[in-house]
């Protein structure tokens, strides 16, 4: 059966079709209207779903942090203003009158990476998204990791640099003030004028232009050393790096495998995310299937999409 998947970050947001096997039937993108974003996921979905389809569920990831046995966003940074607090599951349950499930869009990523991409057979890594900002899914023991309000593996929040630069959060030197694409494009504008993009940047480097060459070793280097940091307190199998970033990886991913064996000599595995951009909307349509996300609320005879 067909389900639909749901992406909401901070920048785009995006909603598929899924079949059974992960793979993307139909497909709709939009940047985000962080004024009425509930109601740009009833647009996009409405418009997937058509009249005369029959859907399994709706699966939702979201950048945030989200109590998945809910479906609410606990918090949500100013990436996405007015999102805490929203009751998401609920909402969508009753809009639909299907199955939902939301989880927080790096968690979605790594179980999709897990069921069907670069750690695949893999019980113990980690999946870090680099977009507007910085997550991660974190699995063990080939469970999700969630933490008690549903944070666990917000790392882009964890303190990198003391007193370093502010962040959205109200925290300063926040690791994804020096990781993200957002971080990595505000480096960009300091040193280029006009509309100059991150992949143009990486190439530039690649061609020994100085001032991309500065930025990219930076933020080569920030990387990496996070990655390093993570391993030592998970002891992991795998790190898997996806996310927007990733998009231009050719210009910079054996550069970023350099400075990790530089850094540490027990560096750890590290791959490309395979699924690249599409692992939290896979990921969140795929979880349908993999626990029980029928509710009282939904009457057995109230129909469907």
């Amino acid at each position: 059966m067909l389900t639909l998947g749901v992406d909401i970050g901070g920048t785009k947001i995006k909603a598929g079709v899924i079949n059974q096997e992960g793979r993307i039937i139909a497909h709709l993108e939009e940047r985000t209207d962080k004024k009425r974003l509930m109601d740009q996921v009833f647009s996009l979905l409405d418009r997937l779903a058509g009249k005369d389809n029959d859907f399994g569920g709706i699966g939702i990831a979201s950048a945030g942090m989200v109590d998945a046995e809910k479906g609410t966003i606990h918090y949500a940074t100013p990436n996405l203003p007015g999102w805490t607090g929203t009751k998401v599951k609920e909402l969508v349950e009753k809009r639909y009158r299907i199955p939902v499930c939301v989880d927080n869009d790096a968690n979605c990523a790594a179980y999709a990476e897990m069921k069907l991409g670069a750690a695949k057979y893999t019980n113990n890594f980690i999946c870090l998204t680099l977009g507007t900002g910085v997550g991660a899914g974190i699995i063990i023991n080939g469970q999700l990791l969630h933490g008690e309000k549903g944070g666990a593996g917000d790392i882009g929040h964890m303190i990198y640099m003391p007193n370093g630069i502010p962040c959205n959060c109200g925290k300063k030197g926040c690791w994804e003030q020096y990781v993200s694409g957002t971080a990595l494009e505000s480096e960009i504008r300091k040193s280029f004028e006009g509309e100059v993009t991150p992949e143009k940047v990486f190439r530039l480097a690649g061609e020994k232009h100085p001032d991309a060459a500065h930025i990219v070793d930076s933020y080569l280097t920030n990387l990496a050393t996070g990655i390093i940091s993570l391993q030592s307190i998970l002891d992991l199998q795998l790190i898997v790096v996806g996310g927007g970033v990733i998009n231009s990886s050719q210009y910079w991913w054996n550069s970023l495998l350099g400075k990790l064996q530089s850094i540490s000599i027990t560096a750890p595995i590290v791959k490309k995310a395979i699924l690249k951009n599409d692992a939290g909307m896979i990921g969140a349509a795929l979880m349908l299937s993999s626990t029980d996300h029928s509710s009282a609320a939904i009457p057995a005879d109230a129909g469907g999409l």
